[in-house]
C-alpha cells in the first residue's frame, strides 16, 4: 500500500464531508483547476490555505502539516550559501521519482567525474540536434540559445541560417543570420546566445578543436559573455545500423580564456516551452521547427544525467518564459480590441480585462502554471457592477496556442454583438 500523500489526504477528507471539488475551491477562494493541481500533488499549498482547508473540512491542521516539507532553518541557510545545490534539491523533489533520482545523484557525486558543470535542455532540443546532424552528409552545425542561471538551460537548439558554410571537415555559422535569430529571441524570450552546436563527424572528435575555442574565446571577448557552451555530435560506431547520435556538451567557465570542461546533462521531458510557443506562432518556418519530432530521443547518447530525467518546466527558470509569454498575449489583445489590457494577479495565476465597449469587459481567468490554461471567461458589466461567466468551449486554449487564443477571441466578441 502505497504511502498517503498530502494531496490524497486533502481529497479523501473532502468526499467524506460531500464536497464537490468546485464547492470546496469556492469556499478556499481558489479555481478548481488549482484545487485538482494540490489533491494530485503537483502543487504544494501555502501555509494559509493549509489552515482554511483544516478549518473547512473541520480537521485538526496537525493532521496536513504531517505532510509538510519545512526545511530548517540551518538547513535553509546552508542552501543560501550553496545556491546550485539548492537548485538540485529542488529538481529532486519535483522529479517522478524523487528517491531512484536522489540516489542517482549521489552515484554522480561519488565519481572522479561529479566537479563536472551542469548544463540543462530539453529532449525536443537535443531531437532537433539529432535530426539536423543526420539530414547532412557534410559537417553541420547551429546555435543554442537559453537563460544562464544557477543551473543554465537550454530552450533552443536551431538549424543553422542559409549561408552556412559546410564542407567534410568544417562548418562555419552563418553570422548574419544568427544575429538576426538572437535579437528576436532576446526580445521575446530573454534568451542569450549560449554557444553552438556543430557536428564532427569526419574528424571523429568528441572535444572542441583548437579551432573550436578559439571561436568562442573571440565571441566571449566581443559579447562580454563570463559563460558559454558548446556540443559536439558525432556519429555512434554503429552508426549505419541503429542510426544514433553521440551528444558531448562542454561549458566554458571563463569564456574569454579558458578551455572548455567536459559538462554533465540534465535532460528536461518532453517540448521546450519556447519551441512550443514558436511553433503556434509559426515564427521563422525556415527552421522547420517541428521537424525535431521525426527524431526518436532514444537514438542520443548522452553523459549519464546525474539526477535522471526530469518533468520538463519544473525548478527551473520557467517563469521568466511565462512572464514573456504573458506580455506577448498582452500585446495580442490589445491589437484585437484595439484597447489597454488590464493585469490582475491571483492566487491560481491571474486575470486579464479586457474592454469590449463602454462599461462592458470581458475577463479570462488563466491558470499560473504552463502551459497557463484559460479557466473560465466572464462577462463584465462595471456600471451594473455585475459578472457573468460565459457558457464556452474552452477546450484546451492556452497563451502557447496564439491561434486558439485569438478564435476563442472573436467567438467572444460575436457572442457580444448578438447580444
Amino acid at each position: 500500500m502505497s504511502k498517503e500523500s498530502l494531496g490524497n489526504k486533502i481529497k479523501r477528507e473532502r468526499q467524506a464531508k460531500g464536497l464537490s471539488l468546485r464547492k470546496l475551491a469556492e469556499k478556499l477562494e481558489i479555481t478548481a483547476a488549482y484545487l485538482v493541481d494540490i489533491e494530485k500533488n503537483r502543487r504544494i499549498p501555502t501555509q494559509e490555505l493549509i489552515q482554511k482547508l483544516a478549518d473547512l473540512l473541520d480537521i485538526p491542521v496537525a493532521d496536513f502539516q504531517q505532510f509538510g516539507s519545512e526545511i530548517p532553518k540551518p538547513v535553509k541557510e546552508w542552501f543560501d550559501e550553496n545556491p546550485v545545490i539548492s537548485k538540485v534539491f529542488k529538481l529532486i523533489q519535483k522529479s517522478e521519482a524523487p528517491e531512484k533520482a536522489a540516489s542517482d545523484f549521489e552515484i554522480f557525486m561519488k565519481n572522479p567525474k561529479s566537479k563536472q558543470p551542469i548544463l540543462a535542455i530539453y529532449e525536443s532540443e537535443l531531437q532537433a540536434i539529432g535530426e539536423e546532424s543526420i539530414s547532412w552528409n557534410t559537417e553541420t552545425g547551429g546555435d543554442l540559445f537559453g537563460i544562464w542561471g544557477e543551473i543554465p538551460v537550454i530552450y533552443l537548439a536551431t538549424k543553422s541560417g542559409p549561408n552556412a558554410v559546410r564542407d567534410h571537415a568544417h562548418f562555419r555559422l552563418d553570422v548574419e543570420y544568427l544575429i538576426k535569430l538572437s535579437i528576436n529571441l532576446d526580445n521575446d524570450w530573454g534568451l542569450r546566445y549560449f554557444g553552438d552546436w556543430h557536428s564532427h563527424h569526419r574528424l571523429r572528435l568528441q572535444t572542441p578543436s583548437g579551432g573550436d575555442q578559439r571561436r568562442i574565446h573571440q565571441v566571449a571577448r566581443k559579447n562580454h559573455f563570463l559563460e558559454m557552451a558548446e556540443m559536439i555530435i558525432t556519429f555512434s560506431p554503429s552508426f549505419d545500423i541503429d542510426k544514433k547520435v553521440q551528444v558531448n556538451p562542454y561549458i566554458y567557465s571563463e569564456a574569454s580564456s579558458e578551455t572548455p570542461t567536459e559538462a554533465s546533462l540534465i535532460i528536461l521531458k518532453g517540448l521546450s516551452p519556447v519551441r512550443e510557443a514558436m511553433m503556434s506562432a509559426s515564427g521563422f518556418p525556415e527552421q522547420r521547427l517541428s521537424s525535431y519530432s521525426t527524431f526518436p530521443i532514444e537514438q542520443i547518447i548522452s553523459p549519464k544525467e546525474p539526477l535522471g530525467r526530469l518533468q520538463s518546466v519544473e525548478g527551473l527558470p520557467i517563469d521568466q518564459i511565462a512572464n514573456r509569454l504573458l506580455r506577448r498575449t498582452v500585446l495580442e489583445l490589445e491589437k484585437w480590441s484595439s484597447e489597454k489590457v488590464e493585469e490582475h494577479k491571483t492566487k491560481f495565476g491571474f486575470i486579464l480585462v479586457t474592454s469590449m465597449g463602454r462599461d462592458e469587459c470581458v475577463g479570462m481567468a488563466v491558470d499560473g502554471k504552463w502551459p497557463h490554461q484559460i479557466l473560465q471567461i466572464n462577462w463584465i458589466d462595471r456600471k451594473l457592477g455585475k459578472t457573468e461567466e460565459l457558457e464556452m468551449d474552452l477546450g484546451n486554449t492556452t497563451l502557447v496556442n496564439i491561434t486558439g487564443l485569438k478564435e476563442l477571441f472573436y467567438k467572444i466578441k460575436e457572442l457580444k454583438e448578438k447580444k
